[in-house]
């Protein structure tokens, strides 16, 4: 690991320190910090405390914290001396912040439980990444996500973030100018003359193109508690990508959770999904959650070119005779609604529950979603 990347590994754990301390920091707040020192050229201490503090500190009453966890952390030998010394020579010392001993205690207390967390994350990595062969990745991609350890879990997470996710695009009737096009722009042209005095110079122009909006209902009964997780942080993915997208959760009832997924921090989000949902492994009514968004949502978000992503595994809990009725209407508000349904991850599946058999007469595809495979060519065929 070269010298940057040392410091930056070492800004991460102060990071780190600063939550455990009481302060609450966002991971676009810790993205924001890692740039500032990457692009800034730090001179001196000050310079360096200040770069941090301005993408980290939000709240005054955070400040004095700050000061002490700074002043604590980056005087430690080990860190100041290997790391700071060999890529900021000129930072020099600075002078130790007013504390009350029992708060100096408490940081002082946290620096030394990461440091020993630190040690044994170290050796864990160590021990998964060397279990981590080609073969045992391959599994992992096949593995699925009811099978999967918490760690397991994790890992696929990490797997699922790096996949590229963007929605297919549909072309706008509207121009925009652009030079890496092959299509003659006269409007753009003529107000090229203009401004160079009559000297023409051809100017280009190409269709916007823009993301095709996406409405994604995720079912959270219990029989899709293995899954509905990993929807979930599929879902705060794409929405961090693109701005047209809605999201529902369903099990005894309809809940819009839009709102909360576009927190950048996917915890927090998930977190506040958790606390605002209360039907979670509860029992699944299809047709009252569906009949819900139709009366509802469909108007309001729904248009012929937009795709529904309803994720489920079909298993109907309400007795209602209205299924058809409502799946039927559903798809008249939208000409492509794709069925994610984890049963398709027996070989031998077959639709023999009613439910099943209704939903399937009014949707566009039916495909898999159980492991990391079936969302990577969710991925490449439909986004």
């Amino acid at each position: 690991m070269d010298e940057e990347s040392k410091l930056l590994e070492n800004i991460l754990r102060f990071i780190r320190l600063l939550r455990n301390s009481g302060i609450k920091i966002g991971n676009q707040s810790s993205i924001d910090a890692l740039n500032s020192i990457k692009i800034l050229k730090i001179g001196n201490r000050n310079e360096f405390y200040w770069a941090l503090h301005s993408n980290l500190i939000y709240r005054n009453e955070d400040t004095e914290i700050f000061d002490q966890c700074f002043h604590l952390f980056w005087q430690n030998p080990k860190i100041l001396q290997q790391m700071f010394n060999l890529l900021l020579p000129q930072i020099g010392t600075q002078k130790a912040p007013t504390t009350n001993k029992k708060q100096l205690k408490r940081i002082s207390d946290n620096i030394q439980k990461q440091n020993k967390d630190i040690e044994k994350e170290k050796k864990e990595e160590i021990i998964f990444d060397s279990k981590m062969s080609w073969s045992n990745k391959s599994a992992l991609n096949t593995k699925d996500f009811e099978m999967m350890s918490l760690k397991e879990i994790k890992q696929a997470e990490k797997e699922i973030k790096k996949f590229l996710i963007k929605s297919k695009t549909q072309i706008s009737r509207r121009w925009k100018k652009n030079d890496q096009s092959s299509k003659i722009s006269t409007k753009y042209t003529i107000k090229k003359s203009v401004k160079n005095n009559g000297i023409i110079h051809l100017a280009f122009k190409d269709r916007i193109k823009k993301f095709k909006p996406l409405v994604i209902l995720i079912d959270i009964s219990g029989s899709m508690e293995s899954y509905s997780r990993m929807m979930l942080f599929l879902s705060h993915i794409l929405i961090q990508q693109h701005k047209d997208i809605e999201v529902f959760t369903f099990g005894t009832k309809l809940t819009r959770i839009t709102k909360f997924l576009k927190n950048k921090d996917v915890d927090l989000s998930l977190d506040k999904v958790g606390k605002f949902v209360n039907d979670w492994a509860a029992g699944t009514k299809i047709t009252s959650s569906i009949k819900d968004f139709n009366f509802n949502w469909s108007r309001r978000i729904l248009t012929q070119n937009q795709t529904l992503l309803l994720i489920t595994d079909g298993l109907e809990r309400d007795d209602s005779q209205n299924l058809d009725f409502e799946i039927n209407r559903l798809s008249l508000f939208t000409n492509n609604i794709i069925w994610l349904n984890p049963l398709l991850r027996y070989e031998k599946f077959e639709p023999k529950v009613n439910s099943i058999k209704t939903i399937l007469r009014h949707v566009d595809k039916h495909v898999p979603i159980h492991n990391i495979n079936s969302i990577k060519r969710l991925v490449e065929n439909i986004f």
